[in-house]
């Protein structure tokens, strides 16, 4: 093979390197944080693909230096050197938008992005076919324009949507939001959340000290502003085939726009800014009565799905480009330009097909007889690399949680208009709204949690595997009932003073009181001098929540061994819930069995994340502290029975001073305490659904955002709903800090 020939061989190879790095980095930016947790995976591949994709296109477009055929003079005949003009263009298209899963950032990447169309430019301008240059120069133009236009608008919705924050911030500290004698939840009305068009609103800046946003409520398109109550009453209008009480029984097409408000409250957890709401009673009273709505076969079905899509718009606020794209109303233009990029392209195939494999190229005064293997066939793959890719951008905004927000609040608009054509529309948008909602599901949280314990003895693979592979289960039934009636008790727990602050104390102090309500002190004189439960001797000089987490999660599990070598199951594993009930005297054990070991497993695994209160440093140190612990102390025990013979061995001081030994201490209180399995597991199901709402709610803001990414975590999603009750917790607005840690977890 000549050297020159050799060149265009390793042109084309890279070509294909660059495109399906490029392919590589669109699909992991896109589903990528939707899926996997970047803690893991995402963060550093993500940095990888984008030096490599840089690199790569950039050394490709150096390899093609601009060049004719000899047939220079007769632009009508195909010429070999046109396969590198259309490759040149194919991988720069690629480039401007394969970040898609992550916002655009710097102004030094879209000067890179418009240099290397520059260069692009360059290879068109030599001479070519008409045929070939319209396709191509109709490509180069839109994607020129769209780097434009995506900085540009990138930059406007961002600060826009920073503004946004801000408005919505002052209208709930301002405004009246809610009314709080006359709020129904079953019915929202008295329930003034902002949906949608807030920014069409005619604002005042209020003067020293506050200087807050007041938006006129009473100017010429108050009307137009969309509130969760004005939604709701949609359902009055029984002729309404699609948001009425008989069309909508279950608020499936309603709920959507309530979880598009939440997720515009909740935002201001993560800026600094005041939770005005959290003293009203209304709004615990829709969190209790509307949300926390109990159904007919016992479960929350509706908390979940409202939450699950509320976490979906603050993941893509954070983590994708959809509040970006989404913030100027449906993305028309970016859609367009990606249809017309599509359609483009599939013209550019037909017109590649009469392009020679073989033929003399003139770069400078050389003339050189160059050969291609299958370049026609090459082209059209990545023709069709280009085209999914272009498609795929497109499905993605499409067939999103914004784009039912959208179809929802434009149908209540069009109801307001009169005409024939405006009823057309109306009609076709209550028929693509039936569609997209059975198309686009709930939100991203799988409905499952992932699980350690502490004393299982793994296997040789699955302890290099940790890192990657984590055990998970889903949340059962059982589970999720005791979780949310825990949550509902605490919200309708009566505030009696009206002052904010002292409420928000109390409020504080009901989520500690988890150890109390699930281990009330006994009655008695031997008692009555206690303040503290008597279960809560052995922890309670513990001060990190991390040290509390691992006690109680050994004392638990400890417990769970003895409960299954009752049940004849010696050989089960810690993590596997029973598929069946226990038998015989058992049998009322086993819901409160799999609440208790589910949620202990849980707050174990959140340990391991350094997803709780405390400094994530800390958590990292105590884990690992206790983890070396138990592997010396369980070093020969194979089996539960051994493990328990171990660790239930009576110190010589009367007290343990390890957190091993503090979790063995009091599992054998517990089991002393509490003769009945039942009464000892149901203790312990309160428990931990007590304990995971308290470490939820006081857990930073911060720390909750980095774990939106993948499927998400539930602890994140009771954060959510005790935040719009009003409980806060004791982390305040000022300490949202990152840990250490977790600054490399941020794209």
């Amino acid at each position: 093979m000549s050297s020159s020939a050799f060149g265009v061989s390793s042109v084309q190879l890279w070509v294909m390197v660059a495109t399906l790095l490029l392919l590589a980095k669109f699909a992991i930016g896109s589903i990528g944080p939707w899926i996997f947790s970047s803690r893991r995976l995402i963060a550093p591949l993500v940095r990888l693909l984008h030096v490599l994709n840089h690199y790569a296109v950039i050394y490709t477009l150096g390899l093609m230096q601009p060049s004719s055929s000899h047939h220079a003079d007769d632009p009508s005949v195909p010429s070999v050197a046109e396969f590198l003009q259309v490759w040149a263009v194919l991988i720069v298209t690629m480039q401007d938008s394969v970040s898609i899963g992550r916002p655009y950032k710097t102004k030094e990447m879209t000067l890179i992005d418009l240099l290397s169309s520059v260069w692009s430019a360059n290879q068109i301008r030599v001479r070519t076919r008409a045929r070939l240059a319209a396709p191509l120069w109709i490509i180069w133009c839109i994607h020129a324009s769209r780097v434009v236009w995506h900085y540009v608008s990138t930059i406007r919705a961002t600060n826009a949507s920073l503004d946004n924050v801000k408005l919505v911030s002052d209208y709930m500290m301002t405004s009246q939001h809610t009314d709080d004698d006359d709020a129904c939840p079953s019915t929202m009305r008295g329930y003034r959340y902002i949906v949608v068009w807030e920014d069409e609103q005619m604002m005042e800046v209020s003067g020293p000290p506050g200087f807050t946003l007041e938006m006129k409520l009473t100017g010429p398109k108050a009307a137009q502003l969309l509130t969760v109550d004005k939604v709701w009453e949609q359902a009055q209008d029984k002729d309404d085939r699609l948001l009425s009480r008989t069309a909508d029984r279950d608020n499936m097409f309603k709920d959507v726009c309530l979880s598009f408000a939440l997720y515009k409250l909740q935002r201001r957890r993560f800026y600094n800014f005041p939770v005005a709401e959290a003293a009203h009673p209304a709004t615990r009273r829709l969190v209790s009565d509307a949300i926390l709505e109990e159904g007919a076969d016992g479960t929350y079905e509706r908390a979940l799905r409202i939450t699950e899509v509320e976490l979906s718009f603050l993941h893509a606020s954070f983590y994708s480009r959809h509040a970006v794209v989404f913030s100027g109303g449906f993305p028309w233009v970016q859609l367009a330009l990606s249809l017309l990029v599509t359609v483009a392209a599939l013209y550019l195939a037909c017109a590649v097909g009469d392009i020679p494999s073989t033929g003399n190229i003139v770069a400078g005064k050389r003339e050189r007889v160059v050969r291609i293997t299958h370049g026609a066939l090459f082209t059209y793959l990545v023709i069709a690399i280009v085209v999914c890719r272009e498609l795929g951008e497109v499905s993605i905004y499409v067939l999103s949680q914004w784009t039912k927000v959208w179809i929802i609040c434009h149908y209540i608009k069009l109801k307001g208009c009169q005409g024939r054509i405006k009823a057309a529309r109306q009609l076709m948008m209550e028929m693509v709204a039936r569609i997209m909602f059975r198309v686009i599901r709930g939100g991203q949280w799988g409905r499952q949690i992932r699980q350690h314990n502490l004393l299982a003895r793994p296997s040789t693979l699955a302890q290099f595997a940790w890192p990657l592979i984590l055990r998970k289960v889903k949340l059962q039934r059982e589970a999720k009932r005791v979780l949310f009636q825990s949550l509902k008790t605490l919200i309708d727990t009566p505030l009696p003073s009206p002052e904010p602050s002292a409420q928000q104390q109390m409020m504080n102090s009901l989520l500690m009181s988890y150890s109390r309500s699930a281990f009330p002190i006994p009655a008695g004189p031997a008692q009555s001098h206690s303040k503290l439960p008597v279960i809560e001797g052995t922890a309670s000089d513990l001060e990190g929540e991390t040290h509390k987490i691992l006690v109680w999660h050994i004392a638990t599990s400890l417990c769970q061994m003895k409960i299954l070598d009752e049940a004849g199951e010696r050989g089960a594993d810690l993590y596997t819930l029973p598929k069946s009930p226990f038998t015989g005297d058992l049998a009322a054990v086993t819901p409160h069995y799999i609440t208790a070991v589910s949620l202990s497993n849980y707050c174990a695994y959140l340990v391991t994340q350094g997803l709780v209160p405390d400094n994530g440093l800390v958590a990292n140190k105590v884990f690992h502290a206790v983890s070396d612990e138990v592997r010396d102390a369980l070093r020969g025990c194979s089996t539960m029975t051994e493990i328990r013979n171990k660790l239930t061995v009576t110190p010589e001081n009367g007290a343990a001073t390890t957190i091993l030994g503090m979790g063995a201490q009091l599992s054998e209180k517990l089991m002393s305490l509490y003769k009945r399995d039942d009464e000892l597991w149901e203790r312990l199901g309160r428990f931990w659904a007590g304990f995971l709402l308290h470490l939820s709610a006081s857990t930073r803001a911060a720390k909750h955002r980095i774990h939106l990414q993948g499927r998400g975590e539930l602890t994140t999603l009771l954060w959510v709903l005790l935040s719009h009750a009003g409980f806060l917790g004791n982390t305040s607005h000022g300490e949202q800090l990152l840990d250490p840690e977790d600054l490399n977890d941020v794209c």
